[in-house]
This record gives C-alpha cells, sequence and structure tokens, in this order.
C-alpha cells in the first residue's frame, strides 16, 4: 500500500483502521533488523567525530590573511573548524556558533589552549571586520 493511499483513505471506518493497522504490522515485520551484539553497537554509536579538515575547510582557510589562518584550530580542533568554515558566509550561525564555544554553559569545559583561543578570536575580529565593511557598502 502506498502512503498516497494510506492518507485518502477514510479514517471513521473500522475496517480500513484494522487493514491499515495489519499493513503497519507487516511492514514493521519486514524490516531487517540489526544484528550486532552490545559491545559492537557501542563502537557504532561512539564513533570519532572527523577529526581530520576537510577539503574545503583546507581550501576556507587558505583563503584568510596569514595573520588569521588557523593552524593551530587545523591540528588540534579540526571538527570546529570545519563547522567554522562551513559556516562562514553565514553570519548569524557563524556568530552563535563562536559564541558557544567562547561561553561555557555545562559548568565542565577545560577551554581552549592559548594559541586555539587566540585563533578563534582573530577568527571572530575578521570575520565582524568583513561584516563591517559589507554593512558599509
Amino acid at each position: 500500500m502506498s502512503i498516497l493511499r494510506l492518507l485518502s483513505v477514510d479514517l471513521n471506518s473500522d475496517t480500513q483502521e484494522d487493514a491499515i493497522e495489519e499493513e503497519k504490522v507487516a511492514v514493521r515485520n519486514t524490516v531487517p533488523r540489526m544484528s550486532v551484539g552490545h559491545e559492537e553497537y557501542k563502537q557504532l554509536r561512539n564513533a570519532a567525530p572527523n577529526d581530520k579538515p576537510l577539503p574545503r575547510t583546507l581550501k576556507w582557510a587558505a583563503t584568510l590573511p596569514s595573520n588569521v589562518q588557523p593552524t593551530a584550530l587545523l591540528r588540534q580542533y579540526a571538527r570546529i573548524a570545519n563547522v567554522i568554515a562551513a559556516t562562514w558566509r553565514h553570519p548569524t550561525s557563524l556568530r552563535s556558533y563562536l559564541d558557544c564555544l567562547f561561553s561555557d554553559n555545562r559548568g565542565n569545559r577545560q577551554g581552549f589552549p592559548p594559541e586555539v583561543l587566540n585563533e578563534l578570536v582573530a577568527l571572530k575580529r575578521y570575520h565582524d571586520s568583513l561584516e563591517a565593511r559589507t554593512a558599509a557598502d
């Protein structure tokens, strides 16, 4: 039964409701279940985030002035650099993400090493200056 047919059914009819329920059970029974053990499941769930800079992130970093290029960030926190690169052209998203990085809402963060923190601040200032130039034009 197609989804379009499900949407056009009159749900006031008991027989149609029974038919729909039977179809749902049939679909559930035909969907293959994952047969992995508990340990394998834990490994699947704890997959490491992308800890290497993506090609687009490296291209983005290369477009930045040399005094703003986040080399320590790319080496130590590539996943953060990947997000910054992806949101670079979306000022609201970038600002929100950077604000989250600079604040500790969970109360247990260690903070960034000084060289990474300096690069994050430099990126924020550089992006703010680009936004100010764009607004002035």
